[in-house]
Parts: C-alpha cells; sequence; structure tokens
C-alpha cells in the first residue's frame, strides 16, 4: 500500500496542463475502500484543489447517476440534475449538466458533507465536453481497481 492509504493513483492532464484531475483509490485504517476524485486548477502561481470523497456503499448508485450524467451530456440534454443522498443524510452527491456562457456543455459533480462546526462542506469538480473524455479515461480505470478490491 502507498502513502496515506493509497492503493492505486492517476493523473489526467487537461487545457495544456492548467487542470490537472487525480483518481484515487485509498483505504482508511479501518481497512474501508474510497474513490478520491481531485480537480486542481493553476490559478497565476498556485493551485486551488477541490476534492471529493466516494465510499464503497455508495459506490454503486454514484456510478449510476454519474453515468446517467455523462450520457445526458454527450447527448447535449441539459439542464439536467440528479442526486443522491447517503449516510443518513449526511452526505449528498449531486450531478448537473449545463451549458456554459460560451455555449460549451459541462458536467458538475459536486458532494456536500456535514461538517461539525459550519453545517455543510460543498466541494465540486465541473467537467467541460473538452476534457470529458480525459476524466473517463482516469475515472473508469480507478473504479476498475476499486471493483477489483471488493472482497
Amino acid at each position: 500500500m502507498g502513502q496515506r492509504g493509497e492503493i492505486f493513483t492517476s493523473k489526467r492532464f487537461a487545457e495544456d496542463g492548467s487542470l490537472t484531475y487525480f483518481f484515487n483509490v485509498k483505504e482508511n485504517r479501518y481497512g474501508d475502500l474510497f474513490l478520491n476524485l481531485v480537480e486542481s486548477k493553476k490559478k497565476e502561481n498556485q493551485f486551488k484543489r477541490f476534492s471529493l470523497i466516494v465510499y464503497m456503499e455508495d459506490l454503486s448508485k454514484f456510478l449510476e447517476l454519474f453515468e446517467e450524467a455523462v450520457t445526458k451530456m454527450k447527448a447535449s440534454i441539459q439542464p439536467y440534475q440528479s442526486e443522491l443522498k447517503t449516510g443518513s443524510g449526511k452526505r449528498k452527491y449531486s450531478f448537473v449538466v449545463k451549458s456554459s456562457k460560451s455555449g460549451e456543455m459541462y458536467l458538475t459533480v459536486a458532494e456536500s458533507r456535514v461538517n461539525n462546526e459550519e453545517g455543510y462542506e460543498n466541494v465540486s469538480i465541473r467537467v467541460f465536453s473538452r476534457n470529458l473524455q480525459t476524466f473517463l479515461d482516469g475515472f473508469d480505470q480507478a473504479v476498475d481497481v476499486l471493483k477489483s478490491r471488493i472482497k
């Protein structure tokens, strides 16, 4: 096992290197597996990172709604939105397909999770149609690794 419980990691570059997607399969200290999706955007001289976590117990439904959103995006059906609530309402995923001001389709995958101090913490990753295949290549690879680890 790698650093910080990493079982698998892959990165995909987009936007001439100013945007990087990371796809990680990790194991926590209790042996629970999860998928970690990270978007890293270069802003001036620094990177902004956005990280979502999908736990094994949510993976099947997450994949179903994700694939549905990707299908809608590829078919240029928008606006589209779906939502998945998990963990007794402590975590929520949303999938939104829209068109940008320039007319390009994009998919936003968002995670809202309970934060004890501030209510909910919201994190999202945006995938434009020009980067969709790059994202899907890394995503599918990580999901395959995760599924192969299911006992």
